[in-house]
């Protein structure tokens, strides 16, 4: 029986060995990747057919061989909710079940560095900020493919050495929830790099030991989620910050333009590379230096995009929702699987050459968003923009009320709660919300998920 370390070892081996295939894709035609994508949906259908009770019913009625993405409305969607009631039978592999999935899941829970199931497959569980559960399993090939899809601009803009660095392995430090659990953390444990010397920051610690540890590593790349760089980017822990990265690269949330503009000014000199991925394998990759744009993996998913009337979108409307199929996901088949992720496709060509759909990056999703009695909407950078630019805010919480908001923050000093309240109040006014309140509560610790990420936006209910 392979240890870990082998099973690491030779899946690396295997997904270098793929790099080149996947690397080629970002220069396909368009024509060539609505080929490919025809040709690997057909594949996919026939397959989940074959060997998923529940597509077998939900295909039963429907003539795969001619079948192309324009008639994936044909096709009942499904929801987090139906996944999961119906786990058993959409999965392919008659090994696979939720509770042995579910056992695994509680080993991962007591050891962190827990990977493999079934020496094949990598298990993914994720709540999302809608707190709504999902499991997803990835079988050996799905893994490296998803990883490939991840990083493979990467090589179109590599990272230099620092002119004075004599030290062969580049020093990356990740400040991450320690939990193979997601999927972040789990391709980090998985690919092993010979040119990369990884140091793994637990989230939860203090920010005052986060900064120490970073001042004895000296990283070359700096990762973790936005907010949480944000955290050190923040006075008075900015001063105290003695490293200089080249490479600052964030994902897990999004990169809201205040915090781009911290780590900007903490690191003028460090490329940032902002990521965009989901545990459903779809992919956004930055394809230039400090681009404000991504490409998606187009070869690996379809994306329907539509509005409230389950209508499909144009380029340049921000959808309601989307429909996901992931085109190398044979395990647990996602098939027209609702998403609510807010993506703005853009009409443009990118001038990297890739024909790959370009998107603006991600700013948040419809639960970030809150709406009042009347029909008044307001968007959650009326509340981002002023807590994210007081620089004594380490940490926040926006809770929904019946006139406006709660507004819960964790502090490094004093705050001008005045101010922030107008202006808060100015864009909550301007939206058409009469009269609204604003409060504040200083608090000492959040509640966070167990993925380390707070919910941040409490909708009143």
């Amino acid at each position: 029986m392979p240890t870990t370390y082998e099973l690491r070892i030779k899946q690396t081996e295997d997904m270098l060995g793929q790099f080149e295939r996947s690397y080629e894709a970002l220069s396909w035609s368009k024509q060539r990747i609505s080929e490919h994508r025809n040709y690997q949906l057909r594949k996919l259908l026939h397959y989940a057919k074959k060997h998923s009770p529940w597509y077998q019913k939900q295909l039963a009625h429907i003539n795969l061989e001619l079948f192309t993405e324009e008639r994936l409305p044909e096709i009942p969607a499904m929801d987090k909710k139906t996944l999961m009631d119906n786990w058993d039978e959409i999965v392919t592999d008659k090994r696979l079940s939720l509770k042995l999935v579910e056992d695994h899941i509680d080993k991962m829970k007591d050891d962190g560095e827990t990977l493999y199931l079934l020496d094949e497959y990598h298990v993914l569980a994720t709540s999302g900020s809608s707190g709504k559960r999902a499991i997803y399993v990835y079988n050996w090939d799905e893994w490296n493919t998803y990883y490939l899809h991840s990083v493979r601009y990467a090589s179109r803009q590599p990272i230099p050495r620092r002119a004075n660095q004599d030290a062969k392995k580049l020093k990356m430090a990740m400040i991450l929830i320690s939990n193979t659990v997601y999927a972040m953390y789990s391709m980090i444990k998985t690919f092993q790099h010979d040119h990369v010397e990884q140091f793994h920051i637990s989230i939860t610690q203090p920010t005052e030991q986060i900064i120490n540890e970073l001042n004895t590593i000296q990283p070359d790349y700096l990762l973790g989620t936005p907010t949480t760089i944000a955290r050190i980017c923040h006075e008075p822990y900015v001063n105290r910050l003695k490293i200089d990265p080249v490479l600052v690269s964030v994902s897990g949330e999004p990169l809201f333009t205040p915090i781009r503009q911290l780590i900007e000014k903490a690191w003028p000199n460090a490329r940032i590379n902002n990521a965009y991925g989901c545990s459903e394998g779809l992919a956004g990759s930055n394809c230039g230096v400090n681009s404000r744009e991504m490409h998606l993996n187009e070869d690996g998913c379809i994306l329907e995009p539509v509005d409230a009337e389950e209508q499909r979108v144009p380029l340049g409307v921000i959808p309601q929702k989307m429909y996901l199929t992931n085109l190398y996901f044979y395990t647990l088949p996602l098939i027209r699987y609702e998403f609510f992720d807010q993506l703005l496709f853009l009409d443009k060509p990118c001038i990297c050459g890739s024909n790959h759909q370009l998107i603006a990056e991600p700013e948040g999703r419809p639960e970030y968003d809150f709406m009042y009695p009347g029909n008044v909407f307001v968007h959650h950078l009326a509340f981002v923009t002023p807590l994210l630019l007081e620089k004594n805010i380490q940490e926040y919480q926006v809770v929904q009320t019946e006139k406006g908001a709660h507004v819960r923050v964790m502090t490094t000093g004093l705050i001008n709660k005045q101010l922030i309240s107008q202006s808060i109040g100015h864009s909550l006014k301007q939206a058409g919300l009469e009269r609204p309140e604003i409060s504040f509560e200083e608090v000492t610790e959040f509640e966070y998920l167990s993925s380390g990420k707070l919910r941040r936006f409490l909708k009143l209910r």
